[in-house]
């Protein structure tokens, strides 16, 4: 009788013990797919700027250029991070410039950061004079936190089948968000100054593609008071545009950007008291003033 007793009793816990080694199995893989990724709330390297980043910086005139400069208040939330770092890229007369080291090992926070247009230009092996309207300057911060993990501005992804992490360690929130207020990849502009002088009437956009396929996704951009309009050659050699600035208007930005092929874009600007800007390209610069 006992030996029945035992084998119906071994009988009724094999299942039990097969189902307790499964689940431990499956559990045992998803925490090993778990900690492949940060427990970011606890130790991941976060920063960000105490307040948001200035987008752009206005001057009226080239001669204030080297004059200018962005004081910016790093923050450490978390207390997670042991380093950080900035780089800079540019695109200047619209070649681009790779990132270069610019701010280096910033180890206490809050940290105070001051970007001189002196040191900008230094780092990207230029003068402040090779700098003017319509550049732009992209800065790229990296965070270490003391397990040694770095975090920046190109995403993180992860490979189910290897189980490798690869890229850095910043969601797509942590750099696109705002709210934010994001260290880790963020820029300026310094954009195309407004016309000046009596602006209502009508300015004619002479447009000429020296191949004769279109603009090949370039365009000029009509800023009327904060309101934009894009023009361009959709197909062929060339195309007119003809743009009424309403009396009344206080503010016109007129400005190129880039497309594919430009030594074939060449345009002019008629102003409306018949003065003729240009012509402008082959390789147009991106403003016309």
């Amino acid at each position: 009788m006992k030996n029945i007793k035992i084998d119906s009793i071994r009988n009724y816990l094999a299942p039990l013990i097969l189902i307790v080694l499964i689940g431990t199995g499956i559990s045992s893989c998803e925490d090993e797919d778990k900690n492949n990724f940060d427990d970011f709330s606890k130790s991941g390297a976060f920063v960000r700027f105490a307040e948001p980043f200035p987008t752009v910086v206005d001057v009226s005139s080239l001669d204030q250029i080297p004059d200018v400069a962005i004081t910016a208040v790093i923050e450490n939330p978390n207390s997670t991070v042991v380093n950080y770092s900035i780089s800079v890229g540019a695109t200047i007369s619209g070649v681009a410039i790779d990132q270069a080291p610019l701010i280096g090992d910033l180890t206490s926070f809050p940290a105070t950061v001051n970007l001189t247009m002196a040191d900008i230009a230094g780092a990207l092996g230029i003068a402040t004079d090779d700098i003017g309207f319509g550049d732009t300057f992209d800065f790229v911060g990296t965070a270490t936190n003391a397990q040694g993990t770095i975090y920046t501005s190109e995403r993180q992804s992860f490979d189910r089948d290897t189980k490798v992490v690869t890229g850095g360690n910043n969601s797509a929130d942590l750099i696109d968000e705002l709210g934010y207020r994001n260290a880790f990849e963020f820029g300026f502009a310094i954009p195309c100054p407004p016309e000046t002088g009596n602006i209502a009437g009508y300015w004619i956009f002479e447009m000429q593609d020296l191949y004769g396929d279109g603009w090949d996704n370039a365009f000029v951009t009509v800023d009327i008071d904060g309101a934009t309009t894009d023009y361009t050659i959709a197909a062929g050699s060339s195309a007119t545009h003809v743009v009424n600035i309403p009396a009344g208007t206080t503010r016109l930005v007129i400005s190129y950007t880039a497309g594919a092929f430009e030594e074939e874009h060449v345009y002019t600007v008629e102003k409306p008291d018949g003065t003729v800007l240009g012509p402008f390209g082959p390789n147009p610069g991106l403003c016309i003033n």
